[in-house]
């Protein structure tokens, strides 16, 4: 007698809230996916004119019918009916489809605990973060008031300090400044979150081209990146970043062009904080390339390469579309590691002196003044406190989410 046992799926009991609470940030990818799969028909409707095809699809129809599924498909995922967002490349997947290796990687997911609630806790930072950056919460960081200074948690100015704030409660007291340091704790969430993604998705992008390249072609372009590489790994890494960073903070070009840009008018984000993205961004990038430049090794002989270049496809489709989705999970688990990397190295220098200004609201900067406020007489803890725990709940969540995604896309563990 033979049993057979079937492998049911039960979603984790968290995966309803995290979508829930993930809702505002699935309208926000709606749209976005909106404007680009909009701009995307367009440019093949003008394709389609200047360059017609012999395929009556090609173009403008096609384009169309692309934006029209995306549409549908992602007000079905809104409204709660379907569990699949729709992708912002290629169509959208019809009924009775086999679904592809994301789809079950969100499957499995879902099944996982610690993924959902590293999410939950990493989306909440995000929504932090946007509120501070909107000014909703933590509006007045820079605030600084007189007779309330070192205030501890849950303590009040009393009635030696201006009248408008007497009877004020600082959650996690002030610094020396009187500043309160709950919201330079939130207010630096925004900068962790400007850091981490920007940082990492700049790095990620120049060695993920490197790498295709370099592991593609081989060659002489294989011997350039590697020497690339080779010669900017042997330089000490913190050095390396500190030598970036005076090279731009003393080029009077540079500051002069950012201050006219709209991130600087608009977004109010600093020359300090967009220097430090840059020298972080340009310098990190080693370990993506080498793994992407050893995963195109790997595919470039497959049989779906050689079938490409026998069809006589272009070289850059072959890359882009076809052997690079194959290795971009890997990308996405080395972005989370990059995103972790640079708010470390944000916090490094800052507590060295040689980070963003000293008046900006980072997590590096408290630690650093919190680091001389343990030295007093009176012992003021709570500033480096807030500082480090919502340092650790940040990458802790990113790290536990990374692990669950590296399990999620290994065929090797798929049940």
């Amino acid at each position: 007698m033979t049993v057979q046992s079937t492998n049911v799926y039960r979603a984790s009991w968290l995966a309803w809230p995290t979508r829930l609470f993930c809702w505002p940030l699935s309208v926000v990818l709606y749209l976005t996916g909106l404007v680009w799969r909009a701009a995307g028909a367009l440019f093949a409707g003008v394709a389609g004119v200047l360059f017609p095809q012999p395929d009556p699809d090609h173009g403008w129809p096609d384009g169309r019918k692309r934006f029209v599924g995306f549409a549908r498909q992602g007000l079905r995922y809104l409204a709660l009916q379907s569990d699949e967002f729709p992708p912002f490349h290629g169509r959208v997947r019809q009924e009775g489809e086999t679904p592809g290796p994301w789809w079950e990687a969100k499957r499995r997911l879902k099944k996982s605990h610690v993924a959902l609630a590293s999410t939950l806790i990493f989306v909440l930072y995000i929504y932090v973060g946007v509120m501070a950056q909107a000014g909703v919460v933590a509006g007045d960081y820079k605030t600084k008031t007189k007779r309330a200074e070192f205030l501890s948690p849950g303590g009040s100015p009393g009635e030696d300090a201006p009248a408008e704030i007497q009877d004020r409660t600082y959650v996690l007291g002030t610094d020396q400044l009187g500043r309160d340091v709950f919201a330079l704790m939130l207010r630096g969430a925004t900068t962790a979150l400007w850091i981490g993604l920007f940082a990492a998705t700049l790095s990620s992008l120049i060695g993920m081209i490197l790498g295709a390249l370099a592991g593609f072609f081989g060659g002489w372009i294989d011997d350039l990146v590697v020497w690339g590489y080779t010669t900017l790994s042997a330089i000490p890494y913190l050095l390396l970043l500190i030598a970036f960073s005076y090279v731009f903070k003393n080029n009077a070009d540079l500051t002069d062009w950012y201050k006219d840009t709209f991130l600087f008018t608009s977004w109010q984000i600093s020359l300090g904080l967009f220097i430090l993205i840059l020298a972080i961004g340009l310098t990190s990038w080693v370990g993506t390339c080498r793994i992407v430049r050893a995963e195109f090794i790997k595919h470039r002989d497959r049989d779906y390469v050689l079938a490409g270049r026998a069809m006589g496809l272009p070289t850059r489709r072959i890359i882009f579309k076809h052997v690079l989705p194959n290795v971009f999970h890997m990308v996405i688990i080395t972005f989370s590691l990059l995103f972790i990397g640079a708010i470390k190295s944000e916090v490094i220098l800052s507590f060295l002196g040689l980070g963003l200004e000293p008046s900006e609201a980072s997590w590096g900067n408290m630690i650093s003044k919190g680091a001389s406020e343990l030295l007093r007489a009176e012992t003021v803890w709570w500033q480096i406190t807030a500082a480090t725990a919502a340092l650790f709940g940040l990458v802790l969540s990113v790290n536990l989410f990374a692990d669950s995604l590296r399990d999620a896309l290994d065929p090797r563990l798929r049940k």
